[in-house]
């Protein structure tokens, strides 16, 4: 899927990585992060209120901003009594601030040295999963950003309730960590938002070749249930989960995949609650007109000119801050 996985890190967009699951596959996404340290400073404890998903955001514009949005994000996913609606909008808010820090890497020393404990420990594993991307994008020199957005469809995922019930059946199935899969999934599709074959063929939720689909799995690689148990097979005929290291190899055989599921499943198996923010991570892709917001919705049943699309949705150009 190598193109896909391009596009994603030259749109520092996503640290989404679609393709794996066989090392048939390419290997030029993009990896690692070194979170320098600094001692803690006292932080805002502020209640604020939830983003609202209707009206224009302030930029992020500076390490003080994106600690505050951090804070208050991270918080926000963890609040219990939130609804499903404000918990997502606040896992909205904390994509926009790691994307923030994606496009200013020098900030984290500084982000990092106004969070309090509770939010440090998520921020340097989220970091670390995003720079897992970008910085192995930079041992494989990108070509130029595509002038188009790709053939896919864009679908509201499933419940976060309801794939966590998949992961943990699917774990005692087969002792694959439920973390592992949870992070697989965000990783290839956001939660199966992207509807479409990659470049290289593959399909379903989970990234899928036919041919490697076949070859080890049962029922349908369209479905979400069936997927991720697919998944899981695959990664114990792989090593898992004695070597999960070795078995995401043999899934997607490059380090800055590796290292960004890794963190991510670290940041999940810490706290569940990371999952409900994770699950509201929208979909972001770059292109010669910009870094593109795909939103539940989106359809394309070929590749679409990027300049033209955001003439007429000129709301999904992401800001130049994040």
């Amino acid at each position: 899927m190598r193109s896909v996985l391009r596009r994603f890190a030259a749109g520092v967009a996503v640290g989404l990585l679609t393709a794996a699951c066989t090392s048939e596959r390419a290997t030029d996404a993009p990896g690692s992060v070194v979170v320098g340290s600094s001692t803690s400073t006292t932080a805002s404890t502020v209640a604020l209120p939830a983003p609202s998903s209707t009206t224009s955001l302030a930029p992020l514009g500076s390490p003080e901003i994106v600690a505050e949005a951090l804070i208050a994000a991270e918080r926000g996913i963890r609040d219990v009594s939130l609804s499903a609606d404000e918990t997502a909008r606040w896992g909205r808010a904390e994509q926009r601030a790691y994307r923030a820090l994606s496009q200013h890497p020098e900030w984290d020393d500084a982000v990092r040295g106004k969070l309090p404990d509770d939010v440090r420990a998520p921020f340097d594993l989220n970091v670390a999963a995003r720079r897992a991307v970008t910085d192995n994008a930079l041992s494989h020199p990108l070509s130029d950003p595509l002038p188009t957005l790709p053939a896919w469809t864009i679908a509201a995922p499933l419940p976060v309730d309801v794939l966590l019930s998949y992961y943990k059946e699917t774990e005692a199935a087969t002792r694959v960590p439920w973390v592992y899969l949870a992070a697989i999934n965000m990783v290839e599709t956001r939660f199966g938002r992207i509807v479409g074959p990659s470049s290289a063929g593959a399909e379903g939720p989970m990234q899928f070749l036919p041919a490697t689909w076949a070859s080890c799995c049962h029922g349908n690689v369209l479905d979400p249930h069936d997927a991720i148990m697919g998944a899981a097979v695959y990664l114990v005929s792989k090593g898992a989960p004695t070597d999960m290291r070795r078995a995401l190899l043999g899934y997607n055989p490059n380090d800055g995949y590796v290292g960004s599921v890794e963190a991510y499943a670290k940041n999940l198996l810490a706290d569940e609650r990371a999952l409900f923010g994770y699950h509201a991570w929208e979909v972001y892709v770059g292109s010669a007109a910009g870094t593109v917001r795909l939103p539940v919705g989106y359809y394309a049943s070929q590749p679409i000119d990027a300049a033209s699309y955001l003439v007429a949705h000129p709301d999904d150009l992401a800001p130049v801050d994040d």
